[in-house]
């Protein structure tokens, strides 16, 4: 009758997407301005890649054993 496809996959992406646009209008709403804005948003940039470069290496290591 009715069939569940990827619900997991479309709640995963649903609650990425509402993340980052909540975070987006929190850094745009923030009392915070100018040059202590873009220190904090280079910061956490710089964090996100960071992450992101382990995982992927750690991804890789899982993949190639």
């Amino acid at each position: 009758m009715f069939e569940k496809k990827n619900t997991f996959k479309k709640y995963f992406f649903t609650f990425t997407g509402g993340l980052v646009t909540g975070a987006i209008f929190g850094l745009l709403y923030a009392p915070i301005i100018g040059k202590k804005m873009q220190k904090k948003v280079v910061g956490v940039t710089e964090q996100v890649i960071d992450k992101v470069d382990e995982l992927q290496q750690t991804v890789r290591k899982f993949a190639n054993a």
